[in-house]
């Protein structure tokens, strides 16, 4: 062995000692760490001065002390998909939205259906109203025209011989002759009744006085009397 080398070899030894002697005492890795890199470092600026018979468990040593350090563990809170508690949660939340998304489509759909409703309800009483105000409107007509028709007769009635209109009152219907007579003037009529065969006048003059002691009974109900159809 070459005598160069002892000192090498027993500033090693006090390195190795100093080093358990420093992990007994600290328990930290660290100080073993710059321990063996100062070591290291005497140990390279000595060899090269031999050459190439350097100690290789020293050289060993400084390159683990170079070696990069192992990366932290990853928190348990950072692993991808985190936890089961966590993905039953996000589950949940889920089907809740799906849950709340087609109730608001199904409100939806009942809202669309009530309105189509009651345009369609809407519309069918603007119908019913237009109908009611067609039928007053018939009425009414009817009414103006069998008032004008009455007036009619009984101006032609009063401008006949008392005879002739007498001859034809014994024949004619009771109800019809009985809408000509109260509308004609009392002294025509008196002349007319007076020339009528006995029978016919008898009869006419008991359907006069009937009619006058009860309501006058109307042929078709008044406008005014239809019922009213409301809008909601």
């Amino acid at each position: 062995m070459n005598v160069r080398l002892l000192p090498l070899l027993v500033i090693s030894a006090t390195a190795l000692l100093v080093l358990k002697l420093l992990g007994l005492t600290f328990g930290t890795e660290t100080a073993v760490l710059q321990i063996r890199e100062a070591v290291a470092q005497e140990a390279g600026q000595a060899v090269p001065e031999d050459g190439a018979g350097g100690d290789p468990a020293a050289a060993g040593e400084a390159a683990d002390a170079q070696a990069d350090p192992a990366p932290p563990p990853v928190p348990e809170s950072l692993e991808i998909g985190g936890s089961a508690a966590e993905r039953a949660v996000l589950e949940s939340l889920g089907e809740r939205r799906r849950n709340l998304e087609q109730q608001e489509g199904q409100l939806d759909l009942r809202e669309r259906l009530l309105q189509a409703t009651e345009e369609r309800i809407q519309k069918r009483v603007d119908e019913l109203k237009a109908l009611e105000q067609r039928i007053e409107a018939a009425v009414e007509e009817k009414r103006v025209q069998e008032e004008n028709e009455i007036a009619g007769l009984v101006q032609m009635y009063e401008n006949m011989k008392p005879k002739d209109a007498a001859r034809i009152f014994n024949s004619l219907d009771l109800d019809v002759l009985l809408k000509i007579v109260r509308q004609m003037k009392p002294r025509k009529m008196a002349d007319i009744l007076g020339r009528m065969s006995p029978e016919a006048a008898e009869r006419l003059t008991v359907a006069i006085a009937s009619s006058n002691n009860q309501p006058a009974r109307a042929d078709a109900p008044a406008a005014q009397d239809l019922p009213k159809i409301q809008a909601n």
